[in-house]
C-alpha cells in the first residue's frame, strides 16, 4: 500500500457524496468513522449496507472506525447520540459491529480500526481483546491511539501489531511541531519500521472555533493551518490525514443559517474564506457565488478541474441557475469534494 492521504470522514450525506464523487487512486485511504445507525434519516439502508454499497460501487478500500473520541453532550446531534451512547457503555459492541458478516464478506474492502476512548481511563487489555477477535477475520488492521494514554496504548499494541498494519496518530487540532507531541513520533516510527507497518499522523486543519462570520471575504484564513501536508514526510511519518478541508467539529445541533465557504487553494497550501450574511440562506447564491468565482483562487483551478471537482462543478450550476445553493449542509460537501479532489490530482 503506497498511500499518502488520510482524509477522515463521519459517514454521513454530504460527506458520502463528496467520497463517491471522486475517483480515489492508491495514494489515499480513507477513513470512515460511522456515526449514525443511518447516513440520513431517511435512508432505506443502515450505515453498514450504504457503506457496503458505495465503496463496492467505486472499488475504494477504507478504513473503518466506530469513534470512541467523541464527548457526547446534550446539544450533539440526537441520531449520533442514540447511536455513539450504547458503544461509549459498552466497548466491545464496537468489534461487533465490525466483525458484521456484511463487513467481512468485503474485507478485501474494509480495515477495522482498533481504539480506545481518550477522555475515559485506560482500560489495560482492551486494544489486546479487539485485536484477537478481529484477527479472526481480518487479515490487516489499524491502531488508532492518541496523545492521551499514549504510553500506555503503545505498549499494548506492541506484541500485537503485525505486518502491513497500520499505526494512527490522532493528535486533533494541537500543531504537529509541539515538543510534546514530537516526543511520541519517534516511538510510533520505531514500532512500525520493526513490523513493516505504515503510520500516520491525524490533524485537523481547520480549528472548531472558526465561525463563517468571521471569515474575511476573499481572504486566506489565517486560523487554519495546513502544513501538515509538507512535513509529514520529514517527521518519519509515511502519511498525512485530515478532515478533508472541513472542521472536524463536534456534531452539535445546527442553530441559524450562516453563509460561508472555505476553498483549499494548492499553489498556497492555504485556505480561502467566503461568507454572506448571517441567517440569509439567500446570500449563498447572491454574495458567496459570484465571490467565490471570481476569486484568485478558483481561477487558480482549470476547466478540467472545475468540471470534474463535486464542490466546483456545483457551484457553476448554482451560478448558471441550474441548481439551487441555499443548503449550509451541502456547501460543507462542496469544500470537502473541492479538497478531496485536489489531494487526488495534485498529491
Amino acid at each position: 500500500m503506497n498511500f499518502k492521504y488520510v482524509p477522515v470522514f463521519r459517514y454521513r450525506a454530504q460527506e458520502r457524496k463528496a467520497l463517491n464523487s471522486t475517483l480515489i487512486s492508491e495514494k489515499i485511504l480513507p477513513l470512515i468513522e460511522v456515526v449514525t445507525e443511518k447516513p440520513t434519516s431517511n435512508s432505506k439502508s443502515d450505515s453498514i449496507q450504504q457503506l457496503i454499497n458505495d465503496i463496492n460501487e467505486s472499488n475504494t478500500r477504507v478504513m473503518l472506525d466506530f469513534p470512541m473520541y467523541l464527548k457526547l453532550r446534550n446539544a450533539t446531534i440526537k441520531t449520533v447520540r442514540d447511536f455513539l451512547t450504547p458503544i461509549l457503555a459498552d466497548p466491545l459492541k464496537r468489534v461487533k459491529f465490525l466483525s458484521d458478516a456484511r463487513l467481512v464478506n468485503n474485507k478485501d474492502k474494509i480495515i477495522p480500526v482498533i481504539t480506545y476512548n481518550p477522555n475515559s481511563p485506560f482500560v489495560n487489555g482492551y486494544m489486546n481483546s479487539q485485536e484477537q477477535y478481529l484477527r479472526q477475520y481480518y487479515d490487516q488492521v489499524s491502531f488508532r491511539l492518541y496523545p492521551l494514554h499514549f504510553r500506555q496504548a503503545i505498549t499494548e499494541i506492541k506484541s500485537i501489531i503485525k505486518k502491513n498494519d497500520i499505526i494512527l496518530l490522532d493528535i486533533d487540532e494541537s500543531s504537529h511541531e509541539l515538543p510534546d507531541n514530537r516526543k511520541l513520533y519517534n516511538q510510533v516510527q520505531d514500532l512500525a519500521n520493526s513490523k513493516l507497518c505504515k503510520s500516520v499522523l491525524i490533524r485537523s486543519a481547520i480549528p472548531r472555533t472558526l465561525t463563517n462570520v468571521n471569515l474575511n471575504q476573499g481572504k486566506i484564513v489565517q486560523e487554519a493551518d495546513n502544513s501538515l501536508l509538507k512535513d509529514f514526510n520529514d517527521l518519519g511519518f509515511s502519511a498525512f490525514g485530515d478532515y478533508c478541508g472541513v472542521k472536524k467539529d463536534e456534531l452539535k445541533k445546527g442553530g441559524m443559517v450562516s453563509p460561508g465557504y472555505v476553498m483549499y487553494s494548492w499553489n498556497d497550501n492555504s485556505y480561502f474564506g467566503f461568507k454572506g450574511v448571517r441567517d440569509q440562506a439567500e446570500t449563498f447564491e447572491k454574495i458567496v457565488v459570484p465571490n467565490v468565482t471570481s476569486s484568485n483562487v478558483w481561477n487558480e483551478f482549470n476547466r478540467n478541474h472545475r468540471t470534474n471537482c463535486l464542490g466546483c462543478k456545483n457551484i457553476i450550476n448554482i451560478r448558471k441557475k441550474i441548481k439551487k445553493g441555499n443548503s449550509q449542509p451541502e456547501w460543507k460537501g462542496f469544500a470537502c469534494g473541492h479538497y478531496l479532489h485536489t489531494m487526488e490530482e495534485f498529491l
